[in-house]
């Protein structure tokens, strides 16, 4: 026993030996990895920078602001005078004629009294050519409607915003995932090196008579347990790290390095915050409760709208105009021909019965307004709701993780002693592999809190408004 305690002091110091060899290694093949791959670096504000100029989703919504100014421009150019231009020229098959009886001015004297006779009096080319102006004077629609226009607007604006927090908080929530895994990898790359040593002397011990071949089994199953959570590990930190590459819309060759610290007390201790926030938070700070404001605005125009319609409107128009006509095309030029005719006047329009269609109308707006104002009742309620839920959420993930926090770092303790008995020949194998598995058991559940902890902070920050002013929202 003594031979064999000392062989395994010596393969462990060897081990060491290895791993920093390694270790050099690995950091010479990474240097030179970084002439033939180039490395862009981000924070989390500037992966959201990065959103905000390449999201194609958000550019299409900010397109819908961009189509409500151009509506609201046509609104204010109703009152611009309507110039129009026509002109017609037409051949006629069969000339117009002008029916006259006998005995009438316009009949001939040798047509007996009441006999007809009908005198061609038409051409058979004519051409009209007008100049109509339009001017409105006054409608009483057109408030409404400009108002309407300018809230549309607002509306959209609102859903850019809207639209900015979901995506700004699906990146912290990726970002802050891709994080976490990267330190739970390092943890278990640090434990996968440990174990292997523990493999390593196992299987001496048993070569050497002094272990029975379960110990050699149990020693491999944890450290194929440890392996194939370091493989779960890094394929969720590539889905993490490919939803934040979705929301970012980034399709560069270029790899990604995330550069913002993580601290895990520093975590921790923002908890106590987002819980007081959560608890005094308001839902005058939610971009959808003045989404929903703007939508029962939109609904009280609508309905002065359609009253609109049984009032009177007044507008002016005029026309220049000629109607040369002849039956040769030659002659249609002669000046004698063009014989100006023009007019001006005032349109008034009086809606005196339209089949009960504006009250109808009307009805159908109003209770359009009180869907609107229940829709607004609604969010306060759910707000209040979501405010408590998550304001839970955060404190029993805080509760668990607390515990979590303790056992792992009890079992990494454990670990540590267990090593020093081993070496000094107090502990046995056994022992060892229990020690692994209890902080196999308490990493996973440690981490997985860790990051329930973590996600349900942001989706506090995203209760509370936090993320409003990067949105560019405006109270």
């Amino acid at each position: 026993m003594i031979f064999l305690h000392s062989k395994i002091k010596r393969m462990k110091m060897r081990r060491l030996s290895l791993q920093k060899h390694s270790a050099y290694l690995v950091v010479l093949f990474l240097s030179g990895l970084q002439g033939l791959y180039a490395q862009k670096t981000f924070s989390v504000e500037q992966c959201v920078q990065y959103a905000f100029e390449h999201n194609t989703l958000l550019q299409a919504t900010a397109t819908d602001t961009a189509i409500s100014d151009l509506d609201l421009k046509r609104v204010g150019g109703l009152y611009i005078p309507r110039v129009n231009f026509g002109a017609a020229l037409q051949y006629y098959i069969t000339k117009r004629n002008l029916l006259v009886e006998g005995g009438s001015a316009l009949a001939p004297s040798t047509l007996p009294p009441g006999e007809p006779y009908a005198i061609p009096v038409g051409y058979n080319n004519s051409w009209y050519p007008t100049l109509n102006v339009n001017q409105l004077i006054f409608d009483p629609s057109y408030r409404n409607t400009y108002n309407i226009a300018s809230q549309n607007r607002t509306l959209q604006q609102q859903e850019v915003v809207d639209f900015k927090i979901q995506l700004v908080t699906g990146i912290f929530k990726a970002y802050s995932t891709c994080k976490l895994l990267e330190v739970q990898s390092i943890f278990l790359e640090k434990n996968i090196a440990r174990i292997d040593t523990l493999v390593e002397l196992t299987r001496v011990k048993f070569k050497e008579g002094a272990g029975v071949q379960i110990e050699v089994n149990r020693v491999e199953v944890t450290e194929n347990r440890m392996r194939s959570e370091l493989t779960n590990v890094r394929n969720g930190y590539t889905e993490a790290m490919l939803a934040l590459q979705f929301q970012m819309n980034y399709l560069e060759k270029d790899s990604m390095i995330l550069t913002d610290s993580f601290s895990i007390p520093a975590i921790v201790n923002k908890t106590d915050t987002i819980m007081q926030e959560l608890l005094s938070g308001s839902a005058e700070n939610r971009i959808e409760r003045q989404m929903l404001k703007t939508q029962m605005g939109l609904a009280e125009e609508s309905i002065k709208l359609e009253r609109a319609r049984k009032q009177i409107s007044v507008g002016v128009d005029g026309s220049l105009g000629f109607t040369p006509a002849a039956n040769h095309l030659d002659k249609i030029f002669q000046g004698e021909r063009w014989k100006p005719y023009s007019y001006i006047g005032v349109n008034v329009f009086v809606p005196i019965f339209n089949g009960m269609d504006v009250n109808r109308a009307v009805e159908q707006k109003k209770l359009q307004a009180t869907q609107a104002r229940n829709y607004f009742d609604q969010f306060t309620t759910q707000y209040e709701s979501e405010r408590r839920s998550v304001f839970f959420q955060v404190k029993n993930s805080k509760e668990r993780f607390v515990y979590e926090d303790a056992n792992f770092k009890l079992a990494q303790n454990n670990v540590d002693l267990l090593q020093e008995a081993f070496i000094n020949g107090v502990a046995d194998n056994q022992d060892l592999i229990l020690g692994e598995n209890d902080l196999y058991e308490n990493q996973a559940r440690y981490y997985n809190e860790l990051l329930q902890l973590l996600i349900s902070q942001i989706s506090g920050r995203q209760v509370t408004g936090a993320f409003n002013q990067i949105a560019g929202m405006v109270k």
